[in-house]
């Protein structure tokens, strides 16, 4: 009995490592085959082709010059390399034989511009990123926090400098994603486009420069011509809210005016109106200045 057990467990040592000897040695003949080479890459995610494959295989370090083998490739650290881009969020890397990667993958999406650096949008988690030219041109909503500049330190309001792959975590840009979100629930979205969300001032120590400035642009016909009328509202942000029905009930009266003022009036080539500011941060009283 204990020969046959110490036969079968020689067989067995045996057996192992003629397969681990068989399975290298079939490992490096497919590293140095040029069959397996990669030369081609499939992407996929919930947006058809949200970024160019040129730029995912960028990311990857693959050239044509220099071919990787598909077996020597590290899929780990592919996936770390993809999500070194700030522009992407998820990303998961398959091997499919004889020379083909499967990429998944999904892209932040843009909540807003951010109006404190040139050619950036934030996500709603915080994540900065370019917008051209990865994204389509879309009309977006801007913030301004009052950033110091990219990668700087903190600030003596608490606010550091934007930086790649990590989050906006100041109260700053809680509050502006705050009112973006009451913004966008409002019931008078048509014809008015939310510009601007300044918050840059919401928190000055000096309660006569505490402010919040939205900007806006409504469009109205006037003599069969689109014309837009920008608009600063300065608000309270401790009262932001309720200012903002209260100029819900003004915008009205201030359209009708417009309409009245403008029946003789010349309308200007562009259509496009100069700003007009509405101070709304004292109780119960409006500021319209033109």
């Amino acid at each position: 009995m204990r020969k046959i057990l110490i036969a079968s467990c020689c067989f067995t040592f045996v057996s192992f490592f003629a397969i681990q000897y068989f399975w290298k040695q079939s490992k490096l003949e497919k590293i140095h085959n040029p069959k397996y080479f990669i030369s081609a890459l499939i992407q996929t995610g919930p947006e058809k082709e949200a970024l160019q494959t040129a730029y995912l295989a960028e990311l990857l370090e693959l050239s044509c010059d220099a071919p990787t083998n598909l077996y020597a490739f590290d899929l780990k650290l592919g996936e770390k390399k993809l999500l070194s881009s700030p522009l992407i969020e998820e990303a998961h890397i398959k091997k499919m034989a004889p020379n083909v990667l499967y990429i998944d993958y999904s892209v932040r999406k843009p909540k807003a511009r951010l109006g404190d650096y040139q050619n950036i949008a934030i996500d709603k988690e915080g994540f900065l990123f370019p917008i051209s030219p990865f994204y389509a041109p879309k009309e977006l909503p801007e913030i301004y926090l009052g950033l110091p500049d990219f990668g700087a330190e903190e600030d003596s309001f608490g606010r550091k400098g934007g930086q790649w792959l990590v989050p906006l975590q100041d109260r700053y840009f809680a509050f502006a994603m705050e009112v973006l979100h009451f913004l966008e629930g409002l019931p008078w979205k048509e014809g008015i486009r939310i510009k601007r969300i300044d918050v840059s001032n919401a928190f000055a120590k000096s309660l006569g420069t505490r402010e919040i400035v939205i900007m806006t642009e409504e469009e109205v016909m006037i003599k069969n011509q689109q014309c837009i009328f920008p608009k600063m509202l300065r608000l309270c942000p401790k009262d932001y809210m309720k200012q903002m029905h209260n100029f819900l009930g003004l915008r009205k009266k201030m359209m009708d005016d417009y309409s009245k003022q403008l029946t003789d009036a010349v309308i200007p080539r562009t259509g496009k109106f100069s700003p007009r500011i509405v101070d709304l941060r004292i109780p119960h009283l409006a500021f319209v200045e033109n």
